[in-house]
């Protein structure tokens, strides 16, 4: 059997260890630093979609509100008068 002396010194295995945790240690922090800009980039189009529908809401109940004023001479199918359905027939059963 062939014999050879295997000789590592302490110290740069030590070196070594310290060198592979240092890059580890590195390309996670990169790995993360990624994923928080896309989280940030992903929550900042959240954001714009939420103002822009909280915008055309606003928009749609100042309309509803116009409607509602009265001063439109066209009648709501949905409104009830005085016991009256939309069917014309009265409610007082």
């Amino acid at each position: 059997m062939p014999d050879f002396d295997l000789s590592i010194d302490i110290y740069v295995l030590a070196g070594l260890l310290a060198l592979a945790a240092l890059a580890g240690f590195l390309l996670r922090s990169r790995q993360l630093a990624k994923k928080r800009r896309e989280i940030m980039k992903l929550e900042s189009e959240v954001l714009e979609a939420n103002a822009e529908l909280l915008e055309v809401q606003k928009d749609y109940c100042e309309l509803e509100g116009k409607v509602k004023v009265g001063d439109s001479p066209v009648i709501s199918i949905n409104m009830k008068q005085d016991g009256v359905s939309g069917t014309g027939k009265t409610e007082n059963f």
